[in-house]
């Protein structure tokens, strides 16, 4: 029979305690420090009464050692001490083995208070003691236990807690609630599971749930928690993120705490834990004797249960959970041979049960705790008894004379753990009282810095007000921490001599000054002071300078600054501006903290300005800019993709303000000159005007002198009208700066022609002068164009739209037969759409021409027709969908569509949005930015999968992503919302770039400012962009990502991706065999790539098994699913010649592919091919055989296989190498150039192994950018370094982009000095 839950379980008796110690003096006192003495001072700790710890020569000080950390402390903590990376001072690492990282500390609301109920005394354990002789089956029912569980199981994503429980306070236990629906069926699964488990007695799954929903409480407050440091940190100024703006983060935390603290775990466990106190079974030694199931939960539930009470401050269930769990040591023993060793409470179950008063302000209860752990580890009945675990109950009880408001108590503990190594004490003694840890000390500065009163108890006392955070005296404790030698190490580990502050002590001791500054402004000097040291001393004490304590402190200076008044706080001003100065411009790491720090100097740039320090904030804002190019450059060096990208973010805030103090400060003569060098600085950089920025530019433009107007660059000009085009055409003067000499673009255009400078007016770009058109035209009329192109030159006429062309007679609805829109033509058209097994495109388009070339014609919808004009471009039949648009118009343009305005303008739309996605896939990727243009003129937006579409179809080029991104921001920029499509598509082309940085900033951007759920497809490109550059731990956590989504459909590419990562990237063939495992579980066939990689893994990774590489070979060979390809010879050939170095096999292999049957398989693309001959000619390069390469290159021609420029790259490579440069010239000569913009064609085979190929071998082969490095490194292993220069040239001349230019000049070094060929690894694979 199973018992009945009832409701009172949970009812919670409060518990009122009273402040012990008499605030009336302020701490200082307590401590009796001098009041001359230096808050701030680092002296030696014996320095005398000069010493803010109150120490005089070598004696105690005032107030006996008790009170003071005066020469006492000093003598006795000189030597060597332990080191420490990390305390908590609150809880630390915790005592459970399998999670050793916690901090049972309270973190949303605190624990409910009830006054009406006297403080109840912690009494000994055993009154508490629960009855253990055999249970009346009267008292126990078959029913109620799931209805009484259920009533508490409300887990997260299972159970959503009631609008009852939502009103109370969300820490403690509330009585029950109202039951579940039974149409939940996860909730009906998780209650049958109960259910089952107490019906069957089933202690271990019992076990399992309360340890499963005390762990999910443990992962709750952690997340707690760390929302709430965040948000003190943001409220003290600190960045917490770079992705999204900080209300966007605030935003997102504030509904994660709401999601978090609606869940209901602990009160779920504590649920099932007092059922199975309840539920009894006979001992199998004594059927006649019975005992709770909760008497034979492993340990580990008891700990996981008393956790969850720390962290809820809930006593009372504290009490319940462990009084059964000290009633074990009394029952079990009699349980038979089995249990008949002596169990203990735990040092764990202490600190837990001590940490529940702590948290619940119960002084009187913790002193109760705190003196029966005594009390056990007197009489040797406490189990896990190490010094570390020790000394985390002491720090806790220290803890609570500080929340009590008594520091002198925690003092005088302290001073009881100092004297643990005295001579006097015997062994056990100092067995008992733990020495000092590093965790220690930081539990007094934190203490100092968070004092916390207790409440007092119901006595009629007035309660005492709560003492302020003493900042001098912690800054004290932290000041004299400084000076000790030895860094510290673990933070729990005793030590009778003490280290430098950890990183706990310098997060809280930082925060606290921050925190402090804004009522004493002295306390900005204490706070940099303290953070340069962490700066200067992080690598040596194993500490980290954290981007938001950084980010805390900068903040804190820029604050301080605006409230700073230069007549009171002038020698702290300039001390705080010299310190931003300096962090500002060392920060080495400029790809995290970037973002960060242009936020800071744009918010601290106006008290540069008000200070009268302009210029140096200038020469700031230039210098982090060139330290974000040399970042980019040294990466390029090191013949890495850039991951970072020159932002014009910063200078777009700063340049205002710096333009602003120019004219301020400067004279008038002297401030265009001087704004025209910040323009020029722009244009260097790349950075675009803005209407903030554009008036400051045109302004000294104009009132320059004719000589200074005409000695501008193009760049320069064409900066000034991109200026001109940020502002309206005719400005108003609320849209201009007071006194601004620029009027409107007509007036700066005749400024252009008054100066001479026509010529550079002709230059300029096709897509400028078009911009410019456009500006005049629509804010012109006639009258006003006709008589500004009268007054200037003829070269301004490119500027005027040409008159639109006739219309032909076709276009005339006189000419036009009625047209009839008819439904069931549309829907008959449409059967092809989506899929239609038996019809295609082709068939609706058959359709059509039969439906509208009928005696009585009838047309389809426009959306019908937008389908057709779709589908047949993605099929590339150009003169069909010409057709269909052709049709579309007239439609369109029917007395019947144009009787209903909305209707024929959103069919327009919908009709010039398609032939964009046409044309685009169609190739023709010029009318496909017609059409865009269309839409954009008549004040539209193309759709978001048109721009999709544009950047998928964005393709040789010689830079395809920043084409692509361009398109993603000018979709942003108009307004177009993305879809997955577009998202995929963009991620897709930063993820083949290597650009993963970004492609992780697009889909945390999807995933958090989006109500798009990212597909399989979202997931593999992002995964990819990871792999690529070798970011193994962001890969492996999206795939598990990709994987738990509902959504989840296997598809293969993110299957091989994870296998290419760790077979190129980051070689481990044991993470490959997995991912190959993960994708058959799958049911995921392999496909060709996958068995190339499979041969790869065997043939390239240590230790190399060729066996196992046949044997996937083989494997390939035999399938009647893969065909054997190119890849898979290519791979085997350079397992042998590149890995295991037998050139002669390498040889065999590959003479052998002709014979093989796979060989005539695709007669129009027969192999070996061009990907076989690639891999062998390497083989040759890295045996310095290149003797042998002439007859190979021989076989090569006479079988039509066209030459790559990877060929010609190696055999630049082999020939240099080989020390015949002109060979290798000859090689590189005999390639042409493709057209400027444009990527070099015919240099991949393609992959589908069935398709044709239409490249002759005698046709031209094109050079990559790689043919002109190849090259490049050639010429300087020779020691032509002038010919180098010279290759440099004509790749400038090629346009070819900035990145690719920079990375083979940056092979030169900056002390001339080159590697021609890096040393690839001999497992490289093709």
């Amino acid at each position: 029979m199973l018992p009945k839950v009832t409701s009172h379980l949970f009812l919670h008796t409060s518990r009122a305690v009273a402040l012990v110690q008499n605030q009336s003096g302020t701490l200082r006192n307590v401590l009796q420090h001098q009041s001359s003495g230096s808050t701030t001072s680092t002296a030696p700790w014996t320095t005398g009464p000069g010493s803010s710890w109150g120490g005089a020569g070598t004696g105690a000080g005032p107030g006996g050692a008790k009170f003071n950390a005066g020469s006492k402390f000093y003598t006795g903590y000189t030597g060597a001490g332990r080191a420490v990376t990390q305390a908590n001072a609150s809880a630390g690492q915790d005592l459970i083995k399998d999670d050793d990282k916690e901090d049972v500390s309270t973190s949303a609301v605190k624990s409910r208070q009830s006054s009406s109920h006297h403080s109840r005394p912690l009494a000994r354990r055993h009154s508490f003691t629960l009855p253990s002789g055999p249970r009346d089956p009267a008292q126990e029912t078959s029913t109620g236990v799931l209805h009484s569980v259920q009533l508490h199981l409300r887990a997260r994503h299972t159970f959503a807690p009631s609008a009852e429980h939502e009103q109370q306070n969300r820490r403690q236990p509330s009585p029950p609630q109202p039951s579940l629906t039974a149409d939940d069926s996860s909730q009906s699964s998780f209650a049958i599971s109960v259910e089952e488990a107490f019906a069957t007695k089933n202690i271990p799954r019992l076990a399992q749930l309360i340890v499963e929903l005390t762990d999910r409480d443990h992962d709750v407050q952690k997340s707690l928690r760390s929302i709430d440091a965040r948000a003190r940190r943001r409220r003290l100024g600190a960045q917490t993120s770079s992705l999204i703006d900080e209300a966007a983060a605030e935003e997102a935390d504030s509904k994660g705490k709401d999601s978090l603290l609606a869940e209901d775990n602990f009160r779920s466990a504590m649920s099932i834990f007092d059922a199975a106190c309840i539920t009894s079974e006979s001992d199998s030694g004594n059927p006649q004797k019975r005992s709770a199931l909760a008497f034979r939960f492993p340990v580990n539930v008891y700990h996981a249960l008393l956790r969850s009470c720390a962290y809820y401050a809930c006593t009372d269930a504290a009490l319940r959970v462990y009084s059964h769990l000290e009633a074990r040591v009394r029952q079990f023993p009699t349980h038979g041979p089995e249990t008949s060793t002596p169990f203990y409470p735990s040092t764990t179950a202490i600190y837990y049960l001590l940490s529940t008063y702590v948290n619940a302000n119960d002084f009187v209860g913790a002193t109760e705790v705190f003196n029966e752990f005594k009390d056990l580890c007197a009489r040797k009945e406490i189990a896990n008894l190490e010094p570390s675990s020790n000394v985390r109950v002491w720090n806790k009880m220290i803890e609570a004379y500080f929340r009590a408001g008594q520091p002198a108590g925690a003092l005088r503990l302290l001073e009881t753990m100092m004297d643990a190594e005295s001579s006097d004490k015997t062994q056990g003694e100092k067995v008992l009282v733990p020495s000092p840890a590093s965790s220690t000390f930081t539990t007094i500065i934190n203490g100092f810095c968070s004092q916390i009163p207790n409440d007092p108890i119901d006595s009629g006392t007035a309660p005492t007000p709560s003492p302020q955070p003493d900042v001098a005296t912690a800054l004290s404790w932290f000041n004299r921490l400084l000076l000790q030698p030895n860094p510290s190490i673990k933070p729990y580990d005793p030590s009778s001599e003490p280290t430098r502050p950890d990183q706990k002590a310098w997060t809280v001791m930082l925060e606290m000054l921050s925190q402090a500054v804004s009522t004493d402004k002295s306390r900005i000097q204490d706070l940099n002071r303290l953070f340069g040291v962490l700066v200067e001393c992080a690598a040596k004490d194993s500490l980290v300078v954290m981007p938001t304590l950084r980010s805390m402190v900068l903040s804190t200076n820029v604050r301080f600054l605006e409230q700073a008044t230069d007549s009171e706080d002038k020698d702290l001003v300039h001390a705080s501006l010299a310190f931003l100065v300096h962090h500002l411009s060392s920060d080495k790491d400029r790809r995290s903290s970037l973002l960060e720090t242009q936020a800071l100097l744009a918010s601290v740039y106006p008290q540069f300005v008000r200070f009268g320090m302009a210029e140096k904030a200038w020469e700031l804002a230039k210098g982090l800019v060139a330290q974000e190019l040399s970042v980019i450059e040294e990466s390029l060096k090191k013949d890495e993709k850039a991951e970072a990208k020159i932002s014009g973010q910063l200078l777009n805030k700063v340049i205002p303000l710096a333009l602003e103090a120019i004219f301020s400060s400067s004279s008038e003569t002297s401030a265009p000159s001087e704004t025209l060098q910040v323009m020029r600085y722009a244009v260097r950089i790349g950075v675009k005007p803005t209407s903030a920025t554009a008036p400051y530019f045109l302004h000294a433009f104009i009132l320059s002198p004719i000589e200074i107007q005409r000695d501008l660059t193009q760049q320069d000009y064409e900066f000034l009208l991109s200026c001109a085009l940020a502002l309206p055409v005719n400005p108003s003067n609320n849209e201009l700066p007071q006194g601004c000499a620029y009027q409107s673009l007509t007036a700066l255009l005749k400024i252009f022609d008054d100066a001479g400078i026509a010529s550079h007016v002709q230059a300029v770009p096709k897509k400028l002068a078009l911009a410019i058109m456009t500006a005049l035209q629509e804010s012109l009329d006639a009258h006003q164009l006709a008589e500004f192109f009268r007054t200037v030159g003829p070269v301004f006429q490119r500027f005027k739209r040409p008159p639109p062309p006739p219309a032909p007679a076709t276009e005339s609805p006189a000419s036009r037969a009625p047209v009839i829109v008819d439904s069931e033509i549309s829907h008959y058209i449409d059967e092809w759409y989506p899929s239609n097994r038996s019809l295609t495109v082709h068939d609706g388009y058959a359709r059509l021409q039969e439906a509208i070339s009928a005696p009585s014609p009838r047309y389809p919808h426009p959306t019908t027709l937008g389908r057709l004009i779709n589908g047949l471009g993605r099929a590339r039949d150009v003169p069909a969908l010409q057709s269909v648009y052709d049709t579309a118009q007239q439609v369109i343009f029917s007395p019947h569509i144009s009787a209903n305005p909305p209707w024929q303008s959103q069919a327009w739309f919908q009709i010039e949005d398609q032939m964009i996605v046409a044309y685009a896939h169609a190739g023709d990727m010029e009318r496909a930015y017609m059409h865009r243009d269309r839409i954009s003129a008549a004040g539209g937006v193309p759709s978001p999968d048109a721009y999709g579409s544009l950047i998928e179809c964005v393709r040789d080029t010689t830079d395809d992503t920043s084409n692509a991104m361009a398109l993603f921001t000018e979709c942003q920029m108009r307004g177009t919302k993305p879809n997955v499509y577009l998202y995929n598509t963009i991620i897709s082309k930063l993820a083949k770039a290597r650009k993963a940085d970004f492609a992780l900033d697009l889909f945390e951007q999807m995933k958090t400012t989006t109500s798009l759920r990212p597909s399989s497809i979202t997931y593999g490109a992002v995964i990819a962009a990871c792999a690529r550059v070798g970011d193994t731990q962001a890969a492996e956590r999206l795939f598990e990502e990709m994987a738990g989504q509902p959504n989840f459909k296997p598809r293969i590419p993110p299957y091989n991706t994870m296998m290419q990562m760790y077979t190129h990237t980051k070689p481990d063939r044991g993470r490959v065999l997995h991912y190959y495992d993960l994708m058959l579980k799958a049911g995921i066939k392999p496909s060709a790539h996958t068995y190339k990689l499979l041969i790869d893994a065997y043939g390239t990774i240590e230790p190399i098994d060729i066996e196992a590489a046949e044997e996937t070979f083989k494997k390939v060979e035999s399938s009647a699913e893969t065909s054997l390809q190119s890849t898979h010879w290519a791979a085997l050939i350079n397992a042998y010649g590149c890995v295991l170095k037998d050139l002669d096999k390498a040889i065999s292999v590959f003479d052998s592919i002709a014979s093989h049957p796979s060989a005539r398989r695709n007669p129009l693309n027969p192999i070996p091919d061009a990907v076989t001959y690639e891999s062998l000619i390497n083989v040759f390069v890295i045996h310095k055989r290149m003797d042998h390469v002439r007859t190979y290159l021989a076989k090569l021609q006479a079988s039509g296989v066209h030459m790559t420029a990877y060929i010609a790259n190696l055999l630049i490579k082999g020939y240099s190498t080989a020390g015949d440069i002109e060979e290798a010239r000859r090689v590189f000569e005999s390639l042409a150039d493709p057209p400027s913009g444009v990527a070099a064609p015919n240099n991949h085979v393609p992959h589908n192994p069935a398709s044709t190929s239409s490249v002759s071998s005698t046709g031209p082969s094109y050079r990559e950018p790689s043919t002109w490095e190849a090259m490049f490194r050639a010429e300087l292993g020779n020691g032509h370094r002038d010919r180098a220069v010279a290759l440099l040239d004509r790749l400038r001349e090629r346009q070819f982009p900035h990145a690719v230019y920079q990375r083979i000049r940056g092979i030169m070094g900056d002390d001339d000095s080159v590697t021609p060929w890096a040393q690839s690894p001999s497992s490289q694979s093709l």
